[in-house]
């Protein structure tokens, strides 16, 4: 057994060494996810997060279990990826996560804000989750006190700034204002952005990096050319707008600005996107800089929301991971690490140190719920604690949890529009497929820094 990624710091604080205990008979955790290689097999404990390497024989040892741990495998005892036959998983990754969760900052720090400089877009996407929400832009006004906020809430530490909308470029003066408060004031700052990419040209790209610190750009495209402007319906679009969102990616990868390209997925647009995909490695494939991901459209959602039937989730996701491989073998795929700690929390909505921001300057935790779930305000120093306590309520674990190698992963919030109480295929196929990329990446990083030489 070769250990490749060791366990988290804190988790390994907590949990210490498993005993081993005489005549106990041991299985493999169910909190484990496999992975072959030609030189054998790859472990990931989702709880400790480390990660070993077995060799096929070793391998071929857990399939004996329940029982008796074989000598070959005694390591894997005291590092918890074989636990007694009665242990119960979730309920050792629920203790461990409530005890990290004590070990984390809770100062009241704001460092990460994920500011709405609008909700007007200049796209009609049918999928959209704004649709019906009121347009909103954001004053110059609430600008600058949005920076002096962030500036006065960042406790002196750097702060993390997502442009979000609508589309954020619908107002540029309000990204001005708010940067340019936090530059009079010393504050070290760096931002990344979801746009469609329609407004950027080669000098809004060059003062993105200059003056906003940008460092990446999220475009969504969803097919080819006529697939595109069908589905993304832009208002007045002058020639066509696949294209021009194409010939403005260059422009930000010269820039230095990472361009990360979603791909949303539903049966109408599946295949093509494969065509699509095509036309990206092509044009960009071996760029520095560019990567695509993927995701399945969620339900419910946008102007014209469909829930899927049982059948269609466990066939979307298939589809999927098929898209998973295709991207991979182009070389497109974003790298996805391996977590570097135990997960504390399950997104914006529950990180103390992160607040979304509205056009008006009020302070609410989640993108999903623009006019929902407020807490403060920009204007004001007062805090709703009730609300702030209800974001981090979490949802009650399902019987399929038990057997869910991600649970260690898993955080789930009562008010959370995304993810459902029900647990989809499709949920857990995408998170899979992202960790067992890390589990690969990480293997590799290992190998190439000459330990996995014999």
């Amino acid at each position: 057994m070769r250990q490749i990624v060791p366990p988290f710091a804190l988790t390994q604080k907590i949990l210490g060494q498993q005993k081993t205990g005489a005549g106990t008979p041991y299985r493999l955790t169910v909190h484990c996810l496999r992975a072959e290689r030609p030189e054998g097999v790859l472990l990931y404990h989702t709880l400790t997060g480390e990660l070993v390497l077995l060799s096929h024989e070793e391998a071929r040892q857990l399939a004996g279990l329940p029982g008796p741990v074989p000598a070959v495998l005694g390591e894997l005892v005291p590092r918890r990826f074989l636990v007694p036959r009665e242990a119960d998983d979730m309920a050792l990754a629920d203790q461990t996560r409530d005890i990290a969760r004590r070990f984390s900052k809770k100062d009241g720090v704001l460092t990460e804000y994920l500011i709405f400089t609008t909700t007007a877009c200049n796209a009609r996407c049918f999928y959209c989750f704004e649709a019906g929400i009121q347009k909103a832009v954001m004053s110059e006004e609430t600008a600058r006190a949005a920076g002096a906020y962030i500036a006065a809430h960042c406790g002196g530490r750097p702060v993390h700034l997502v442009w979000y909308g609508g589309e954020p470029l619908l107002n540029v003066r309000a990204i001005d204002a708010i940067t340019g408060i936090l530059r009079q004031k010393g504050v070290t700052f760096r931002s990344r952005m979801d746009s469609n990419g329609y407004l950027f040209d080669a000098s809004l790209a060059a003062r993105a990096k200059a003056d906003w610190g940008l460092y990446q750009a999220q475009i969504t495209l969803d097919g080819t050319e006529d697939v595109y402007n069908r589905r993304k319906a832009y208002v007045d679009p002058q020639g066509s707008p696949f294209q021009r969102v194409l010939r403005n990616i260059d422009p930000l990868l010269d820039a230095g600005i990472r361009v990360l390209v979603r791909l949303n997925m539903d049966e109408n647009n599946e295949k093509d996107l494969y065509a699509l995909v095509d036309q990206l490695a092509e044009r960009f494939g071996g760029r520095p800089g560019f990567s695509i991901y993927f995701r399945v459209l969620l339900e419910n959602r946008g102007v014209e929301p469909t829930a899927y039937t049982e059948e269609e989730r466990r066939s979307l996701a298939e589809k999927a991971g098929a898209m998973h491989e295709y991207l991979a073998g182009k070389g497109l795929l974003l790298k996805w690490s391996l977590p570097q700690g135990p997960t504390l929390r399950s997104c914006w909505s529950d990180d103390v140190n992160a607040a979304t921001i509205t056009p008006e300057g009020r302070l609410g935790r989640c993108e999903s719920h623009i006019d929902k779930g407020l807490w403060g305000s920009v204007f004001s120093e007062e805090r709703n604690e009730a609300v702030l306590r209800q974001w981090r309520e979490r949802r009650p674990p399902g019987e399929f949890c038990r057997t869910c190698a991600l649970y260690p992963r898993c955080a789930r919030l009562k008010n959370c529009v995304i993810h459902p109480a029900r647990c989809s295929p499709i949920e857990r196929a995408e998170v899979e497929l992202r960790f067992r990329q890390g589990i690969l990446n990480a293997y590799e990083e290992w190998k190439a820094g000459g330990q996995g030489e014999a």
